[in-house]
Parts: C-alpha cells; structure tokens; sequence
C-alpha cells in the first residue's frame, strides 16, 4: 500500500516529466494541436459523408429481392402428392408399355432418330 506522501512525489516527478516532454514540442506541432484540440471541443463544421446509406439501401434491397426469390423459388409439398394420383389414374401402365413396343418396332423412329432433323430439335 502506498501513503499519501508516497503519492505526492510520484505526481511531482510525473508532472515534471509531462513539462519536459511538453517544452520539447515545437511550436508548430503545438499549434496544430491546439486547432485540432479547439476543434473537438467546439464540433467539426465539416459535412458528414454518407457514402455508405445508398450502399446499405442497395444492399438491404437486393437481400429483399434474394429472399423474395428463394420463396417464390421454392416448391411445396402439395405438388408431388396432387401430380402422383394424376400420373397415375390417367393411363393405365398396360397402354405405356404397349406405346413403347410400338416406338421399339418402329424403323421410321430409329431413321428419323439418326437424320438431322433430330439433331436440329434437340439443340433448340
């Protein structure tokens, strides 16, 4: 614990050591920060930059758009169960099979599957 006379000489050699640090400022360095100081103290006249408001509206808008998206994007789980029945109960799978039996005897199919005109509607 330190006393108070302790205290004293330690605030003695503090403040004597600030006066000597503060004579070897120069007088240039000592105006500027005195304007500087004068400044802080009255509240700087200078115009706030706001650079960063329409970014951050641009932002916050473009987030809005992200996740407005994603909703509208996404599917439920109403759709596959409503499709299922309906694939289902149009056609029967013996009429499917028999359709393809029909595409694998067919020669014209495998001519027109090798002409151009193939090619053509799969690359539009």
């Amino acid at each position: 614990m330190t006393t108070p006379h302790e205290d004293q000489r330690f605030d003695d050699a503090m403040r004597a050591l600030h006066a000597r640090a503060v004579s070897g400022v120069s007088a240039g360095t000592m105006a500027q920060l005195h304007r500087r100081r004068h400044a802080a103290l009255q509240g700087d006249a200078r115009p706030r930059r706001w650079f960063g408001l329409p970014a951050a509206a641009a932002f916050a808008s473009l987030l809005v758009v992200a996740i407005g998206l994603g909703f509208g994007l996404q599917t439920t789980s109403d759709a596959p169960a409503t499709m299922a029945p309906l694939a289902t109960a149009g056609t029967p799978a013996v009429e499917i099979d028999d359709a393809y039996a029909a595409l694998d005897e067919n020669p014209d199919f495998f001519l027109w599957l090798a002409s151009s005109d193939a090619n053509l509607l799969a690359m539009e």
